[in-house]
């Protein structure tokens, strides 16, 4: 028993890594991001074209080297299509929400998006419906904790006076479709679809989403001969959305959507220490206590989903000892 605990708990520290990259990465986009905003790229046409980028990086790659993986398995339509819906609306929803209020309020709004997943899921628990992940304490005081390290490290609570309606309801959509598109994958994953196969058809879905809602015609691309912005949309679409949304999806086959939501909550920590190298922006006490926060948060992510139990995964989903992959099940 003990060799076998072993490994699933380095797959799960693995899998927490992984997400925790994947906000390395959403932070660093950040900055490319805001630096193609201040030279005529509006927001729309950024979440547009990082899908887009994203999806034409992953295809030719696909195609070369695994061809059946751009084959989605049956029974896998329902959550790819809701994937490639939640990646084209959290990322215009989130922008929106930081045109409208503070960066660190917009931030944070997006980051309660993992408590909603850990109370959805103690919900279904509780109603014994099958499938429902085990949510125990450590899981509860994980997500207090990054939230609150989050709204310290981005100093939300600073931007306060500045809410308004619009911007506020586009915060809380972005950390519902945050939450929205890790259950999807994750899902996805369950009925047997492998990470690059969920990345492309979400990918491609986001794409033709965009185009009836933004036609391509009217995309600015003038703004693109400036040699700096095209490398900011493109660092855009391959740091910030084909990595980091790579991590994110192969993590949520060996932890739960829910975990991995409180991992990803690294990403406000990240932001603000490249905004402390980068722009030489100091940190404050209260700010280090929050990525402080931040970090405990999912040291105890990490405790609570190895404390589930690899025997309980393994029985439900039927993979094997320190690989976390489920087999695909029936729709």
């Amino acid at each position: 028993m003990r060799a076998e605990t072993h490994p699933e708990r380095a797959a799960t520290a693995g899998a927490l890594l992984r997400v925790v990259l994947a906000g390395a990465c959403w932070a660093s986009a950040a900055v490319l991001a805001k630096y193609a905003f201040e030279h005529g790229v509006a927001p729309v046409r950024l979440a547009e074209a990082r899908v887009a980028v994203a999806g034409a990086a992953l295809a030719p790659v696909l195609a070369w080297r695994r061809p059946e993986l751009l084959r989605p398995p049956a029974g896998t339509w329902p959550a790819l299509a809701g994937f490639g819906a939640s990646v084209a609306a959290v990322n215009l929803t989130y922008y929106v929400a930081i045109d409208h209020l503070p960066v660190g309020v917009a931030i944070s709004l997006q980051y309660t998006g993992p408590a909603m997943l850990l109370a959805a899921t103690a919900l279904l628990a509780a109603r014994g419906r099958r499938g429902g992940d085990e949510v125990g304490r450590l899981a509860w005081v994980a997500a207090g904790l990054t939230l609150t390290g989050a709204v310290l490290v981005s100093r939300a609570l600073e931007g306060l006076g500045g809410l308004d309606l619009p911007g506020l309801a586009a915060g809380l959509a972005s950390a519902v479709l945050f939450a929205t598109y890790l259950v999807t994958a994750e899902r996805a994953g369950r009925r047997g679809a492998e990470p690059a196969t969920t990345l492309f058809w979400g990918f491609l879905i986001a794409v033709a989403i965009w185009a009836v809602a933004a036609p391509w015609w009217s995309w600015p691309v003038p703004s693109l001969a400036d040699p700096r912005v095209a490398a900011a949309v493109v660092g855009v679409g391959l740091v910030g959305t084909l990595v980091p949304f790579a991590l994110a999806v192969g993590a949520v086959r060996v932890i739960s959507a829910a975990t991995a939501g409180i991992a990803a909550t690294s990403e406000p920590v990240f932001a603000v220490m490249f905004a402390w190298v980068l722009l030489d922006q100091r940190l404050n006490l209260a700010q280090l206590a929050g990525a402080a926060l931040v970090v405990a948060g999912v040291v105890l992510a990490q405790l609570a989903s190895a404390s589930r139990g690899a025997g309980g995964r393994r029985g439900r989903s039927g993979s094997r000892p320190g690989t976390g992959t489920p087999p695909p099940t029936r729709p």
